[in-house]
């Protein structure tokens, strides 16, 4: 029985006929067509060239040897070596230089077409090559590639001439031809030893410079007699971002009692809580004075935002010439109504409360004082249902100069005791110069109960 297989690209078709051996078996194979193992006949087509390529094994093994070969040539464009050891070459194909095709040729050879019964190839092409007569057909690029893929389509199938193949291996570097040619690798390394050399001839003529002595500080009389250093270079001004770094206020205390003014300020100001459709986050900038004198939202609030804080009404602008120093907070304005003030960088050390007292006595003394003085101001609070807890400091002359609520209810009622009253900072030298106190207090913690 003849086997037919066509393998058919638009610009090349490849057949071939042949017959299969009962003996030869292939397993694995799901394919249902029958093994073709013996090959009778190879046709190659072109649908534009008058002739057709054809003969027997010998000619279609040569024709995919070469082919496969060329191609991967083409890619690579590394020269191939030839690596098919005594097998005939009845195939070549070569590049015709400035015309961009392929030159694919048959040569002649003795070999003639098997006449095999029930085996015939129908060409439909009148003009063949005849036996001992060499053929050549230029191919464009196109057609190169669709016979390349035709190639391909028998390699891949399993079920023709399956002993058939085309082995791949690496290409030894020694088949690959320099880029560059050699002379003109060699130039620049050439020309790279002249230069250093006529630079050498040019340095050996230039004079070793002579060595100068430092000379002493020299010092200038003035008229009145005195003597006068000359000053000495000063360093470059710094930058505004140094400066800023420079005049941040990082010792802990300060930032504690300006953490607390802060909060005062904004807690006692702001009046409509509970109304925020999200939480509001502020960098506020303070000096020393505890004054606010900027802020900047931050975490996505938006700029008129703070419309719906106390921020705008407590601002404070300084003086152009203003280079005092400043401490930053970040500030949140919880949805839920809840003000949170925080140091920006953080504490750099434990926070203390300022000079303070050590002499027993004169303590005990202000105790008494401090109780009876509160005692007769305190009437109780008709809201607080807890106690109003502070730390409470007292000058040596037993003047209250300053206070800190130490509990939520302290800092919510902290108007219905007598504190705010009686408080004068500025006993302690607590004022525009700073908040911490310059005089030593003696420190108190007072509990007002809400039922008086």
């Amino acid at each position: 029985m003849t086997i037919r297989r066509q393998y058919s690209l638009p610009n090349c078709t490849l057949i071939l006929e042949g017959l299969s051996d009962p003996n030869a078996q292939v397993g694995g194979q799901l394919d249902p067509r029958p093994l073709m193992t013996i090959l009778v006949n190879a046709q190659c087509r072109f649908p534009s060239q008058e002739y057709l390529l054809e003969g027997g094994r010998d000619f279609f093994e040569s024709l995919v040897r070469v082919v496969s070969r060329y191609a991967q040539e083409c890619l690579s464009q590394v020269s191939h070596p030839k690596l098919d050891g005594n097998k005939p070459a009845m195939v070549q194909l070569e590049k015709l230089e400035g015309k961009h095709l392929h030159r694919l040729t048959q040569l002649a050879t003795a070999e003639a077409l098997p006449v095999t019964s029930g085996v015939s190839m129908a060409s439909g092409i009148s003009d063949q090559k005849e036996p001992g007569e060499s053929l050549q057909i230029d191919l464009t690029t196109v057609q190169l590639f669709d016979l390349v893929e035709a190639i391909d389509q028998f390699l891949a199938d399993g079920r023709t001439l399956p002993d058939i193949q085309v082995g791949i291996e690496p290409v030894s570097k020694r088949y690959r031809q320099a880029e560059i040619p050699v002379t003109q690798r060699a130039t620049p390394a050439a020309v790279g030893m002249t230069s250093l050399v006529l630079a050498a001839v040019a340095l050996f003529f230039v004079p070793v410079p002579e060595v100068l002595e430092p000379k002493p500080t020299t010092t200038e009389e003035t008229s009145s007699g005195e003597q006068t250093t000359k000053p000495s270079p000063t360093s470059s001004p710094t930058t505004e971002l140094e400066q800023a770094l420079q005049s941040e206020i990082t010792d802990p205390t300060e930032v504690s009692f300006l953490q607390r003014s802060l909060y005062k300020k904004v807690n006692q100001a702001w009046q409509d809580r509970g109304e925020l459709y999200q939480n509001l986050s502020y960098r506020v900038s303070v000096g020393q004075d505890g004054a606010i004198i900027g802020y900047r939202p931050i975490n996505n609030t938006s700029v008129d935002a703070d419309e719906e804080t106390p921020l705008p009404e407590l601002l404070y602008t300084p003086t152009a010439d203003n280079q005092e120093s400043i401490a930053s907070f970040r500030v949140v304005f919880n949805q839920a109504g809840i003000l949170q003030v925080s140091p920006w960088l953080g504490y750099q050390g434990k926070p203390g409360l300022g000079p303070q007292m050590t002499d027993p006595e004169v303590i005990s003394d202000l105790k008494q004082q401090l109780r009876e003085t509160l005692r007769d101001r305190w009437e109780g609070s008709k809201m607080a249902q807890e106690d109003l807890v502070y730390r409470v400091g007292v000058t040596e002359e037993g003047i209250i100069a300053d206070y800190e609520p130490r509990n939520q209810a302290g800092w919510d009622y902290v108007a219905e005791t007598p504190l705010e009253e009686l408080i004068n900072p500025e006993a302690a030298g607590i004022g525009s110069e700073g908040l911490v106190p310059k005089e030593p207090l003696a420190q108190f913690r007072v509990v007002f109960w809400p039922g008086g």
